[in-house]
């Protein structure tokens, strides 16, 4: 029992140490035109633990459907497996669509504290978005740059009073007047919080799930086959 009592100290300093570990997940997307890659990153213990989803393929071949291929990394990029799957707006369950709205609107109250409490621990380390976009039309090119310029000058202060930016967000729009429709676009963001703040966080979710939204929860908007 002595020596229990003898490695109590140490092991809440260790607990307390891991309770401080910082989490970063980092989101990248690249659209050229047809082309899209997409990459969703989580690394933590200072990148000794790593886990990587890579989307190299994301096409749309309807205005309904979509093709998704999916590659899980773990570590310094290891394979870990591959996904491919299709979905469909014809496919959805609505049924269970509409029993989770009614869950979120039923706990609204705690999902806006829990969205608050991450907000507030999280720092957006980096956001940076360009995009470049032309119509054959220059008029049209032009519009659509003034609005995207107004929704930069909309959303931005919002952002900035609601997180907490390690240094200012990067927002920039390229017209291009080509005689063909193009857009390109480029997102990269990194966001960081404490490894506590995540386990906080879920134990204030699964408290919301079993206060009552567990049977709705659960059941997740799925695809029929």
């Amino acid at each position: 029992m002595k020596w229990i009592l003898t490695l109590l100290p140490f092991y809440f300093s260790a607990m307390l140490l891991l309770q401080l570990m910082p989490v970063r997940i980092n989101l990248f997307f690249v659209r050229d035109n047809k082309d899209d890659f997409l990459n969703f990153r989580v690394n933590t213990f200072f990148s000794l633990l790593r886990f990587n989803v890579e989307v190299p393929l994301l096409q749309q071949e309807t205005p309904f459907d979509l093709t998704m291929e999916a590659e899980l990394k773990a570590g310094e990029d290891k394979f870990i497996g591959e996904k491919k799957a299709k979905f469909s707006v014809f496919a959805l369950d609505y049924e269970k669509i509409r029993l989770f709205i009614t869950w979120v609107r039923d706990n609204k109250g705690m999902l806006q504290y829990i969205s608050n409490f991450y907000s507030k621990a999280m720092t957006v380390e980096k956001l940076n978005l360009r995009i470049s976009a032309g119509f054959p039309d220059a008029a049209l090119t032009g519009l659509i740059a003034g609005l995207f310029w107004s929704a930069v000058g909309t959303i931005v202060p919002v952002l900035q009073k609601r997180l907490r930016f390690a240094e200012q967000p990067r927002f920039a729009f390229q017209p291009d007047f080509n005689t063909q429709a193009v857009s390109k676009i480029y997102f990269d963001a990194v966001v960081s919080f404490r490894l506590g703040h995540l386990m906080l966080g879920s134990l204030m979710f699964m408290s919301t799930i079993l206060r009552g939204g567990k049977d709705l929860l659960c059941r997740n908007i799925q695809f029929r086959a």
